[in-house]
């Protein structure tokens, strides 16, 4: 059998099937399709060798009349599923993260609440009461000490304490309006979170729990939903929502330019060195490959039917 030490994964939402792709030419390599509808989102535990891809259901955020209720589990060696993590009577599990206790939390919207599972049995082992219906993704700090929820048409964002053992709602913050997305910085004491009725970011105090910037987005006619960091914390890109348009701030949150890039684009992933971002467009079936140098996109590959996130990954 090949092995395949790096790989690039996909969750091809409106093909309700996950890609392994080559990393290098973004050919499809491997498709597993034995899924209930619809995977969305995505996140990569590389040291267990595997992935966890959430069913959310047959809807979108709003309007999911079908909520699943289960956690597919790939395994990023073979390549193949390897099985389902049932949440009942949990249901709309969607964004997750791995903690620096080594259990990974999981927004499951539709019961307000997240799910804590351990990732080396695949087993739920509690879950914390959240106060929104709307938590629709979650950020970690890097010290593992708090989460925080955004929790969409509620503009709001719930703040987690996880040192204590059952994890305690500390604060629940107050946005000037109804917000789309969120990620704490790696690098920085702060947050951004994507505003959903203007293209706006508000930049966010991870200790005072304060609004301490508004960032507006010129490029932008419309609002942002993804907002994502590097790894090293050095890159920002904010993702247009139903606009072909991507914009690159550096760590200090200058605007470094505005790309375009593919209908509806929704998610991406920078590249291990930093050299690269590739951004998933869901609206035509396609990639933008940018150049983080040149700021421009340099490929337009097409992977699947529509995929929604995307994420490269290194195995030992």
């Amino acid at each position: 059998m090949q092995q395949h030490n790096r790989g690039l994964l996909a969750v091809d939402k409106q093909g309700n099937r996950v890609l392994f792709l080559n990393p290098d030419t973004f050919a499809v390599e491997q498709e597993l399709n034995a899924f209930p509808p619809r995977p969305h989102e995505l996140l990569l535990l590389p040291q267990l060798e595997k992935a966890y891809v959430p069913i959310y259901g047959d809807g979108i955020h709003g309007d999911n009349p079908h909520p699943g209720h289960k956690v597919a589990i790939i395994d990023l060696r073979l390549r193949q599923i390897s099985g389902f993590i049932d949440l009942s009577p949990l249901k709309g599990p969607h964004s997750g993260q791995l903690a620096r206790d080594g259990k990974v939390y999981l927004c499951c919207e539709t019961s307000a609440v997240v799910a804590v599972i351990d990732p080396v049995s695949d087993r739920l082992e509690k879950t914390i009461q959240l106060p929104s219906h709307n938590a629709h993704r979650l950020t970690l700090s890097p010290s593992g000490r708090k989460l925080f929820t955004e929790n969409e048409e509620d503009a709001s964002i719930t703040v987690v304490d996880l040192c204590e053992a059952e994890g305690r709602i500390i604060d629940n913050i107050l946005m000037p309006g109804p917000i789309s997305g969120i990620a704490a910085s790696p690098k920085h004491p702060y947050l951004v979170a994507s505003a959903a009725d203007a293209p706006l970011l508000y930049v966010v105090d991870r200790q005072s729990h304060r609004i301490r910037q508004r960032l507006t987005l010129p490029g932008h006619q419309q609002p942002c939903q993804v907002v994502r960091f590097s790894a090293n914390g050095e890159r920002l890109v904010a993702i247009g929502d139903q606009e072909p348009m991507v914009t690159l701030f550096d760590d200090l949150l200058n605007p470094l330019g505005d790309i375009h890039v593919g209908n509806k684009p929704m998610d991406g992933c920078f590249s291990e060195d930093n050299h690269s971002l590739l951004i998933a467009n869901e609206g035509d079936g396609s990639l933008s490959l940018i150049d983080l140098l040149q700021m421009k996109v340099i490929a337009t590959p097409q992977a699947g039917t529509g995929c929604e996130v995307l994420s490269y990954f290194r195995l030992k």
